[in-house]
């Protein structure tokens, strides 16, 4: 029993330890719908804009039926997308005239800042 409990907790402690999320924003140029599949999975299930995505990190095959504003066809376009920890990536679909849709990464930021993390620079009553 005391063995299990011991495991447990160290489960528990290293699983605190990935506590950094992680995330992938998906957002459609003109006015077209898309469809998000991360790892097989429908992530929304009516056809939207901006589609944002939280998870931990590593490599997800993230797949995007979107409706193509030129031509009027839906495309199915996949991409192999490595999350790191800690930061969340923003892609873009570009779309050109007379060609298939594009996924473009637009930029990366970090979720978490020292700001967030240090909570004597936001709390108005200083930490005894």
């Amino acid at each position: 029993m005391k063995r299990l409990l011991v495991i447990l907790l160290l489960a528990a402690v290293s699983t605190s330890a990935n506590a950094y999320i992680s995330g992938i924003a998906i957002q459609t140029d003109k006015s077209s719908n898309m469809q998000v599949y991360v790892n097989g999975k429908l992530y929304n299930k009516t056809p939207g804009k901006f589609v944002r995505i939280k998870s931990k990190p590593g490599l997800f095959h993230v797949q995007v039926k979107v409706l193509n504003p030129y031509d009027h066809t839906w495309y199915v376009v996949k991409k192999d997308v490595k999350v790191e920890k800690g930061f969340e990536y923003f892609y873009k679909m570009i779309f050109t005239k007379g060609q298939r849709p594009k996924i473009q990464e637009i930029r990366r930021y970090p979720v978490y800042t020292k700001y967030f993390l240090n909570p004597s620079l936001y709390n108005k009553n200083p930490i005894a």
